[in-house]
């Protein structure tokens, strides 16, 4: 399927396709026409491209996604480092998670104390701003 394909079924534009691509996250697609110069992409590279998206929803890096994907080709990677680097990633999220909890309370009790005018509120305002 060409780039316009991929994109459609994706939701990514041509650019972050190109990007993958020199980013070695996908593998480089033929040209099967000397005349013109038309890419066909295969199914294993939708797929990858599904892969990529899901992995950065989940918070994982393109350079970690493109670690995992390059030892699964060479099928180095054991269930026990998957398993461990999934663990990994699941604590940074319960860490960004705790953090944006408590950025969270900052900003309700600010937004409390906005109609008081309270100067406190004030302070708490101007930390989150800098």
């Amino acid at each position: 399927m060409r780039i316009g394909e991929i994109t459609r079924l994706t939701g990514v534009s041509k650019d972050t396709v190109r990007f993958y691509e020199r980013q070695g996250l996908l593998d480089e697609a033929p040209q099967p026409g000397l005349t013109n110069n038309y890419k066909e992409y295969s199914a294993q590279a939708l797929r990858r491209i599904e892969l990529i998206g899901h992995a950065k929803a989940l918070g994982f890096t393109l350079k970690e996604i493109a670690e995992v994907i390059a030892v699964w080709q060479e099928n180095a990677l054991d269930a026990a480092t998957k398993r461990g680097m999934l663990e990994t990633k699941i604590a940074q999220i319960d860490d960004k998670a705790r953090s944006m909890a408590v950025l969270r309370a900052g900003l309700v009790d600010a937004l409390a104390k906005v109609e008081t005018g309270c100067e406190d509120g004030i302070a708490v305002a101007r930390n989150l701003q800098g």
